[in-house]
């Protein structure tokens, strides 16, 4: 018995997708396949009108700001999270870059499919306070799913972030002796809502 996907039926409502049976010359609808297979992210993804606004290391610093794991540089408080740069001023900080991403594909009306290159750089004098800090950040990156937020008055939604790897740990900073790095990649997969 073979399956095979051979026709696309566009109707009114939504299209579908059948999976039908092939019996010598003869074939039978063995199974539909509902449009929520893909969980609805193929439906908002990168159409030319809706590209991201803003970086994505943007949006995601501003989801961890809010989400109490590292503060705003301008507070002036513990645990800073600065985008693009990592300054000399503290030793307990991170930053987020954004770094190359990954294009998945082209769905057939055009939109683009891709999800975004992200690292996050964590220091600190004491070894196990990054450690400490990175895990809590990590345990809330592998949570989330589809969370809505809002940057610069445009509202967006990451759907996941996925982790290329552990947290690792890539030495003492050049020229200090005590700051200890370590970093997290990921990528990321936003769209504007």
């Amino acid at each position: 018995m073979s399956y095979k996907i051979i026709s696309k039926v566009n109707i009114p409502i939504a299209p579908e997708l059948f999976i039908f049976n092939r019996t010598g010359r003869n074939y039978e609808v063995a199974a539909k396949i509902l449009p929520s297979i893909t969980n609805g992210i193929f439906d908002s993804i990168g159409t030319a009108e809706d590209s991201l606004l803003t970086s994505p290391s943007v949006i995601l610093a501003e989801y961890i700001r809010q989400e109490l794991i590292m503060t705003d540089p301008a507070d002036n408080t513990d645990w800073p999270l600065y985008i693009s740069y990592f300054p000399d001023v503290k030793t307990e900080m991170g930053a987020i870059y954004d770094t190359s991403g990954i294009k998945l594909g082209r769905l057939m009306e055009g939109s683009v499919i891709q999800e975004y290159g992200i690292q996050i750089k964590i220091s600190s004098d004491v070894f196990n306070d990054a450690w400490e800090k990175l895990e809590a950040l990590v345990s809330n990156l592998d949570s989330i799913m589809d969370e809505e937020i809002i940057v610069d008055g445009e509202d967006y939604v990451i759907h996941f972030v996925s982790r290329n790897g552990p947290p690792v740990y890539i030495g003492v900073e050049d020229g200090t002796k005590k700051r200890k790095l370590f970093v997290i990649n990921c990528l990321v997969n936003i769209c504007r809502y």
